[in-house]
């Protein structure tokens, strides 16, 4: 955890140069959306989602308002859990995810898009910015209510970080940056075969490189 740390200050003081934002003094609500379709069943089982659920932790701890990882699972629908945090990250995709009440079924990303945009706007409502990491291995089957609710939450202080993972095309996260009658463009997206191959810089640089253009293009 703290070489995971120091890899994260070094590319935040890197990504800092020649911008506006001061990722080292930086604040946000920071979240994770984890796809629990039944093709992430390996994933699961064999330790890849909790590796990276312990490397995206330091994100939060360096940034988060309260120090937290705000957490959801989705498949065809979704489920909230109690967030990742410094005592509880070790054992938490068991105990947590996998000893959830969901079931691993389809891939809809508009549900838990919604709940998200309910929980930041309405439940929890701040001016602190909400970045949301965004994890799938397979395209989406409500194409048109995702882009519907990408629109809605372009309206509010939220960016989500599509990170499609596998051998899967993701045409459609490809063309969420063309989509139109949005207020800002508050979507990033990056594929990435295997998550856990990546170095720490090399991690961190491609969650947060679209997140930090936003942060400066706003």
């Amino acid at each position: 955890m703290s070489k995971s740390a120091q890899s994260l200050n070094k590319v935040l003081i890197d990504m800092s140069k020649d911008r506006k934002v001061n990722m080292d003094n930086h604040i946000a609500r920071v979240a994770l959306a984890m796809d629990y379709s039944g093709s992430m069943s390996n994933l699961f089982s064999n330790g890849s989602v909790q590796d990276v659920v312990t490397r995206l932790l330091p994100i939060a701890l360096k940034f988060d308002d309260n120090g937290e990882l705000e957490s959801w699972l989705f498949s065809n629908g979704f489920d909230r859990l109690d967030a990742v945090t410094i005592n509880n990250y070790k054992n938490y995709v068991r105990k947590e995810m996998m000893g959830s009440h969901m079931n691993m079924g389809g891939t809809n990303y508009a549900p838990v898009l919604t709940d998200m945009v309910h929980y930041y706007k309405d439940v929890e409502p701040s001016d602190i910015p909400a970045f949301i990491i965004f994890i799938t291995d397979g395209e989406n089957w409500d194409t048109s209510e995702t882009d519907d609710i990408v629109r809605e939450l372009s309206e509010y202080n939220i960016f989500v970080q599509f990170i499609g993972i596998g051998d899967e095309d993701f045409n459609y996260l490809k063309k969420l940056d063309d989509l139109k009658g949005r207020k800002h463009d508050n979507t990033g997206f990056t594929a990435v075969k295997d998550m856990n191959r990546m170095s720490d810089e090399e991690l961190y640089t491609e969650i947060l490189r679209q997140y930090i253009d936003w942060l400066n293009n706003k």
